[in-house]
C-alpha cells in the first residue's frame, strides 16, 4: 500500500511540473506561427514591390495563407515608402509580432520581426 501511494505521489509531482510547461510550449509555438506568417508576408510584399513599385495594404491580394487564429493588419502612411504589419494570435493575448519595411521600419532594421507585448494605448488627460 505504501509503495502504491509513493508511486502516485511521484506521478502527481511529475504532472505538476509538466502541465505549466506544456502551456508555455503552446504559447511559444503560437508566437512562432505569427513570426512565420509575417516572414511569408514580407516575402510576398517584396515580390509585389518588384512588379508594381509599391506595397499592398491587404493580405488577400498577396495570396498569403495565414495560420489558424493568426490575424495580420497592414498599415502604411504611403505604400510606396513602406509598411508595417502586425500579427496577433487569438490564443496569445497581450502579445504581438511586427515587421516593417521602408521608412516605417525606423528605428529597427528593415524586415526584422519583433515580438513583444502589445503597447498600451496612449491616454488623454
Amino acid at each position: 500500500m505504501i509503495e502504491l501511494m509513493t508511486v502516485m505521489l511521484f506521478i502527481a509531482a511529475l504532472a505538476a511540473i509538466a502541465v505549466p510547461r506544456f502551456g508555455e510550449y503552446k504559447t511559444r509555438a503560437n508566437i512562432a506561427a505569427m513570426q512565420s506568417d509575417l516572414g511569408n508576408l514580407r516575402i510576398a510584399q517584396e515580390e509585389y514591390w518588384a512588379e508594381h513599385h509599391q506595397y499592398v495594404a491587404d493580405t488577400a491580394s498577396l495570396g498569403v495563407r495565414q495560420t489558424t487564429n493568426v490575424s495580420i493588419q497592414i498599415s502604411s502612411q504611403g505604400l510606396a515608402g513602406g509598411y508595417t504589419a502586425v500579427a496577433t494570435h487569438s490564443n496569445v493575448p497581450g502579445r504581438q509580432c511586427t515587421v516593417a519595411m521602408g521608412v516605417e521600419a525606423a528605428p529597427r532594421e528593415q524586415g526584422s520581426i519583433y515580438c513583444g507585448p502589445i503597447p498600451a494605448a496612449p491616454t488623454t488627460p
